[in-house]
């Protein structure tokens, strides 16, 4: 075979397998033994969750919707929760926790802007992940900047 058979081949079922992959479930997350792993893929969960979110709003699809945001919120806290087992502290190794604090704080922009396009009924749906996601960061800002020990 010519080489560039070989290359659209290759290319082809690559992008099948990109397709048909699927994110783990929450519970597939939380069986990670590595708690530095899961915590990145809680927070790669979340944001999958998210597209879920808006996609079932803009369709008007209400339940689906609030099953994704509660969700969301029980991954971010297993992120927050994954990285705080691991014993470290988060100043003298800030790689994992300062990545949790960016994700968390991308989430919190996206939600926001999200519950902005929304009708003020539906709104109400964001709040209290809203503050929690805002709570869960603040955890991690608290690690990273907090006082030396």
């Amino acid at each position: 075979m010519r080489f560039g058979v070989r290359l659209a081949l290759l290319s082809g079922m690559a992008v099948l397998c990109c397709f048909g992959a699927q994110r783990a479930s929450l519970a597939e997350i939380e069986a990670i033994a590595d708690r530095e792993t899961r915590s990145r893929r809680a927070l790669a969960f979340a944001s999958d969750q998210l597209d879920i979110v808006s996609k079932a709003y803009r369709d008007d699809n209400l339940a689906v919707g609030r099953e994704a945001l509660e969700n969301m919120g029980e991954a971010v806290d297993l992120a927050v929760s994954s990285l705080e087992a691991t014993g470290k502290y988060a100043r003298r190794h800030p790689r994992h926790f300062k990545h949790a604090e960016i994700r968390t704080r991308k989430l919190l922009v996206q939600l926001q802007q999200l519950q902005r396009k929304l009708y003020l009924g539906d709104q109400a749906d964001f709040d209290g992940l809203i503050e929690r996601i805002e709570t869960a960061n603040a955890r991690l800002l608290r690690g990273l900047m907090g006082p030396k020990q």
